[in-house]
């Protein structure tokens, strides 16, 4: 016979598998995960199986860390998930308490869970109408002195306040500064969204997978007034400073949104002559005035989300960067923020850009390379070729005659990686038999443009 638990984790039901355990180990799982336990079967979320072949203690301290991993897989790119502790008043409004290890976060969260209603002290998730989502697992417990594992109990049997019978919803972002000689009474500060946003995204699980993530983030801000940085010695004088934070909290305007996605330059016959920049691909972007600055959301290798805020010089660059010369970038600055003080225009941009080259801001445009689109077949014969876009609805063939043709076989031969303009162009005057590619630059550029415009092409980066 089947033995499970189920839990309520981030706004889903998880399935935990306690068939394998004896009876007194799952009633262990029980009174563990009780202030979560809800009824039915799990349909519809994760199931994670107890693991019988340990102590009870490490199958409980297993259990929840991979319970909580798999309730924020299934709810990435769905919710908001703040690594918080989350304390709810009676009226439902939850304020999210921020901070790495070692700033307090924990203590603060036992210490004020007892007056207010406990939400959790590991992840606080929010929909994007502000509900939130309660993540009442067992807590870690250092008992006789024992470091690992922590002993796993229950919010309730702690002492901790339990939930308002009413809809939960994000009331307040706090970011917590625990220091031992910190004030006698809290001190609280407003802070700018561009001086938080670094540590809300450390503080974030998959804040790349959030459609609009930046959008999100300072929309939620934006709807409880902002974050506040709480400086303070000891966690039982935060009482009275978070409620007046939660009461006070009024909505105010989110930061204008920036369309973060360019479409790739397209072919031009003025490319290959002088370097073009371009924005490289940013998942998100958030405009802040007084003074300017762009917030700009990229991902790393490991898909991991990287936050740039720009300033200076920088902002105006990074809206001007699509397929832009340096010269157009300097010409952006100086109509948005006028001549530099003390130095040449020119040359201050040009610093600048090498500065976001350097961050992967910005990319050398004329590093483009042109390739055979990957949804593209075609079929040479003699003097012509007849190239079909396999993706498109009701695609006809495209028969390319002629110089096209000639002009096709050139970005052919660049093979997958694909080439650059010049070297299209010099392949196709070589083949056409010229001797001077530059006579044909224009009318090259004008059909690779033409080849983009029907999908038949596609741009590179320049590997």
């Amino acid at each position: 016979m089947d033995r499970y638990i189920v839990v309520s984790a981030l706004g889903a039901p998880v399935r935990i598998e306690t068939s394998a355990l004896d009876g007194d180990a799952m009633t262990a799982v029980s009174d563990a995960w009780a202030d979560a336990t809800v009824p039915g079967d799990g349909e519809g979320g994760p199931t994670v199986t107890a693991n019988a072949t340990t102590s009870t203690p490490e199958m409980l301290s297993d259990l929840s860390q991979r319970v909580t991993l798999a309730a924020i897989d299934n709810a990435r790119a769905r919710r908001w998930m703040l690594h918080a502790a989350g304390l709810a008043r009676e009226d439902g409004r939850v304020a999210a308490l921020i901070g790495p290890s070692g700033r307090g976060k924990t203590t603060a969260s036992r210490t004020l869970g007892r007056r207010f209603g406990y939400v959790s002290d590991e992840t606080v998730a929010v929909d994007d109408d502000g509900t939130v989502h309660p993540y009442r697992k067992p807590l870690s417990i250092i008992e006789n002195g024992v470091q690992h594992p922590k002993v796993q109990r229950a919010p309730r049997s702690l002492g901790l306040g339990d939930l308002p019978d009413v809809p939960l919803r994000l009331g307040a972002i706090v970011l917590l500064e625990r220091r031992p000689d910190g004030p006698d009474e809290p001190e609280v500060e407003e802070v700018d969204l561009g001086d938080a946003l670094a540590e809300l995204v450390a503080q974030t699980s998959f804040l790349a997978s959030l459609p609009r993530p930046l959008q999100t983030v300072a929309g939620h801000a934006a709807a409880v007034g902002g974050i506040r940085r709480v400086t303070y010695r000891e966690a039982e004088t935060l009482d009275r400073t978070i409620r007046r934070i939660l009461d006070s909290a009024q909505p105010a305007p989110a930061p204008a949104a920036v369309a973060a996605d360019l479409p790739l330059p397209a072919a031009s016959a003025d490319r290959a002559p002088g370097a073009r920049y371009t924005r490289t691909d940013a998942v998100d972007a958030v405009q802040l005035d007084d003074p300017d600055r762009l917030i700009v959301l990229h991902t790393d290798e490991a898909g991991q989300g990287v936050v740039r805020v720009l300033s200076g010089l920088a902002p105006a660059i990074w809206r001007a960067a699509a397929d832009a010369t340096l010269e157009e970038l300097v010409c952006a600055a100086v109509e948005r923020y006028g001549e530099p003080e003390g130095m040449d225009a020119a040359a201050a941009v040009s610093t600048a850009v090498d500065d976001l080259l350097a961050e992967g801001v910005l990319r050398r445009a004329d590093a483009v390379r042109w390739a055979v689109a990957d949804d593209v077949a075609w079929v040479d014969e003699p003097d012509r070729a007849v190239v079909l876009r396999l993706s498109a609805e009701a695609a006809e063939p495209v028969t390319l005659e002629g110089s096209a043709a000639v002009i096709w076989d050139a970005v052919v031969a660049g093979g997958p990686s694909g080439d650059d303009v010049a070297a299209i162009t010099s392949r196709t005057a070589e083949a056409a038999g010229m001797e001077a590619p530059d006579d044909i630059a224009a009318d090259v550029s004008d059909f690779l443009a033409h080849l983009l415009d029907g999908g038949l092409i596609e741009a590179r980066p320049q590997p």
